[in-house]
């Protein structure tokens, strides 16, 4: 089961990107044929299977497959014909398509440890994935200059400005860790920009006009990525310490003697159980002891 759900969210999230370069006709995984399906699905089987494949190496397996299945290059895809224009070396192809490389393996690997049928890991991990992609097609496009010298506004990310009434304002509930004072536009993934503009009394899309530049400029006064990078740290080790936590739990509940849960308290925490107790009671006594001092 994990393997088709990796390859559901690789595939929707090319699907995304395909979308965002202008490019629609990919369909959705529930209506995709079974040769795309079964595409996707070989994809992430070569990257289980080979954890320290590139993106180029994975170019190269696709492309094995692809030929292996009579497609050859076309300058438009159809699969009537079995056309590709991806079906050339991987050092030929544009940087936008190059980038689908890159995140087919990070989908992979971001997923790859989730226990089978596991929804609400995903829904955990979504927020990454669309900060992963959006800081992809922003280092495989032109960057997206403002005019005038207002802000710039990468490909797949939006202007945020706070229009509270409060001179400033602090996130304390999404976890990102930003602030914004009277006016300021922050520039946000779509993702996290979406939370923010629930609140259209404190946030406003920012209007601003862009002019495509084909020269990077970076706006050394804008501290949001460095913020947000510092917050999906945080939470990440926020999420392995409660993993860690529960797997120490669980550990506890599945010991079936008192011995064992007297040896455990002692040897992890220094403390004596009385094992004159039932174990019921002597198991409750080191869960409580897990949830003080924490999986040590």
């Amino acid at each position: 089961m994990k393997r088709e759900l990796i390859a559901l969210v690789a595939h929707e999230i090319n699907r995304a990107y395909c979308a965002s370069l202008g490019d629609d006709s990919q369909p959705a995984w529930a209506d995709a044929p079974e040769w795309q399906l079964q595409s996707a699905l070989a994809g992430v089987d070569m990257h289980l299977a080979n954890p320290d494949a590139t993106p180029e190496q994975s170019h190269a397996s696709w492309l094995e497959q692809k030929l292996a299945d009579g497609w050859a290059y076309g300058e438009v895809k159809d699969a009537e014909k079995k056309l590709h224009p991806c079906c050339r070396p991987y050092e030929e192809l544009p940087p936008e398509q190059k980038s689908k490389d890159y995140l087919f393996r990070g989908v992979v690997h971001a997923l790859k440890d989730l226990p089978d049928g596991d929804a609400e890991r995903i829904l955990e991990l979504q927020g990454q994935l669309d900060h992963a992609k959006a800081t992809l097609i922003q280092l495989s496009q032109p960057v997206r200059l403002a005019i005038d010298g207002a802000p710039s506004v990468p490909v797949g990310q939006i202007g945020v400005q706070y229009i509270g009434r409060r001179a400033d304002f602090t996130d304390r509930v999404y976890g990102t860790g930003l602030t914004f004072v009277q006016g300021q536009i922050r520039q946000l993934p779509l993702a996290t920009a979406r939370q923010f503009l629930r609140h259209p009394d404190q946030f406003a899309e920012a209007e601003i006009a862009v002019v495509v530049s084909d020269t990077p400029v970076i706006d050394q006064q804008d501290d949001t990525a460095e913020i947000l990078a510092r917050a999906n740290l945080v939470e990440k080790e926020k999420r392995e310490e409660q993993s860690n936590l529960q797997d120490v739990r669980d550990q506890v509940a599945y010991m079936t003697s008192k011995e064992a849960l007297a040896t455990f308290a002692l040897t992890n925490y220094q403390q004596k159980l009385d094992k004159r107790g039932s174990i019921d009671d002597l198991r409750a006594q080191v869960l409580q002891m897990v949830d003080q001092f924490g999986a040590l």
